[in-house]
């Protein structure tokens, strides 16, 4: 009898010791948290042992009490990870009442907290999407852990995008220009994400118009992020017919929703046309993904490859098909010179009755000797058909060992190497342009197509070289 007292006597102990910390988070005071911590030891032990649980960091992230959040996190980082009776985590609480900074105190201390899924298998980014007004923080939050982004999914088989356009549009517009500007994703992921269906079978754009459609959100995901138009959810309905089935077929955004979804179509190629520097620019987007996040020894090997192709293309720009005119022969007399040249390829027997043998022979014409020394002996376009192609490949392998040597070299020596081959590239030019042309009008041609590789590649290593220096600069 006297044991059963003295065990009711802890429970209630430990049970006025729990109610005080509570009321300790709800005042933010730190020092009443040790005061009972140093009389009941076990306390916050007890509270480990639980599986769904009030803590005192639930209730300091309802009240915003970041200070004592921080504390109670150094003393037991695991209750952080505890759910509460209605299925929320502490970030949770914190997100759902406001309380950003503090979650993302919470995240910073602990980036696993991510992955602690509530109520419905929502996760922080979840709820960030659901309640989150301020444009900065959401930035913020997409920049530090956008790859949650991609991989959290709720138990409907909803992402960030499918909460945002349930229940909060400023979010899903931000989350949605962020996709657009961003480097940290790649493009194929990107359109992963937007094709994500939920267990409807329905796109962000099906939830969109179902709930609160916005001509701008749906001209941004319609037209500048390319996602399917035509895709049918579970009942059979596009976003454009769930629209244009909508009760609220009075409302002025719906009225302005319908013709852009109309007018859209996945395959345009008007639209594709239109949007070829885009494209090319997404492509260039990808490679610096892939080679940012590439693995040293991938990235020695691939520098193997495009030096390979640098030096190959480089010496046969300076060494073209037939040669080029000598510096130490007679150049007004064109009696002598070769005038075109038939190269033996190979025979093929007859297959008739009087089974004759055909030489197979190929031609190059050369033009007549009338340029001047250093210049090719070709005529213009068969000149123009190998030195395209030709400098197209040094560009390209150019710009990927551009962007491959500040994933393994830092700081000031690729700075130094990138301005080596750009001058490398410059040689190349000049040679093509201006010595190696066979005349004016095959030079201008060159220009023309120099010029758009140059600016294309010159943009590219610009979103890789630009912010390496920007840092150098203000450090």
């Amino acid at each position: 009898m006297a044991a059963e007292s003295k065990s009711v006597a802890v429970t209630m102990q430990s049970a006025k010791t729990e109610d005080k910390l509570m009321v300790a988070a709800e005042q933010e005071d730190i020092d009443m948290l040790y005061q009972l911590i140093e009389e009941d030891g076990n306390v916050l032990h007890r509270m480990d042992k639980m599986d769904v649980v009030d803590t005192p960091l639930h209730m300091a992230s309802s009240k915003g009490c970041i200070n004592f959040a921080m504390e109670m996190m150094y003393l037991k980082p695991s209750l952080a990870k505890k759910l509460n009776k209605e299925g929320l985590s502490p970030v949770h609480v914190a997100l759902k009442s406001g309380h950003t900074q503090l979650a993302l105190s919470l995240l910073r201390l602990d980036k696993s907290l991510l992955g602690v899924k509530g109520k419905m298998g929502y996760t922080p980014l979840h709820y960030l999407v659901m309640y989150e007004k301020d444009e900065d923080n959401l930035k913020k939050f997409f920049d530090d852990y956008h790859p949650c982004i991609i991989n959290d999914l709720t138990s409907q088989g909803e992402t960030a995008l499918h909460v945002a356009a349930t229940c909060n549009n400023q979010a899903l517009k931000c989350l949605l220009q962020w996709l657009r500007t961003t480097a940290k994703m790649s493009m194929l992921q990107k359109h992963k994400l937007l094709d994500v269906s939920n267990r409807d079978k329905e796109t962000v754009l099906h939830v969109l118009a179902r709930n609160q459609p916005e001509p701008q959100i749906v001209k941004m995901l319609s037209s500048d992020l390319r996602i399917n138009t035509e895709v049918e959810n579970l009942k059979g309905q596009t976003a454009l017919q769930i629209l244009e089935s909508s009760d609220k077929k009075g409302n002025d955004n719906i009225i302005k929703c319908v013709p852009i979804l109309r007018h859209t179509k996945f395959w345009d190629p008007v639209a594709i046309l239109r949007r070829t520097p885009f494209y090319i620019m997404a492509m260039i987007a990808q490679w610096g993904y892939e080679i940012k996040t590439m693995s040293p020894d991938n990235g020695n090997a691939m520098l193997v490859v495009t030096v390979l192709i640098l030096t190959t293309s480089y010496q046969a720009s300076l060494s073209p098909p037939g040669g080029v005119l000598p510096a130490d022969g007679p150049i007004k007399n064109n009696s002598n010179k070769f005038s075109n040249l038939q190269i033996y390829i190979g025979s093929i027997n007859g297959t008739t009755r009087s089974n004759h043998s055909y030489h197979v022979m190929e031609n190059i014409d050369f033009k007549p000797n009338t340029s001047t020394v250093g210049s090719s002996v070709l005529k213009n376009g068969q000149f123009l058909w190998f030195f395209v192609p030709n400098i197209l490949a040094f560009s390209t392998s150019f710009l990927l060992t551009c962007l491959v040597i500040p994933t393994l070299v830092s700081g000031f020596f690729s700075f130094v190497l990138t301005l080596s081959l750009s001058t490398l590239l410059f040689c190349l030019l000049d040679s093509a342009l201006v010595i190696i042309s066979p005349d004016n009008q095959t030079s201008q041609i060159l220009f023309t197509c120099v010029y758009t590789i140059v600016y294309i590649t010159y943009l590219a290593i610009a979103f890789v070289v630009v912010p390496k220096m920007r840092k150098y600069v203000i450090s």
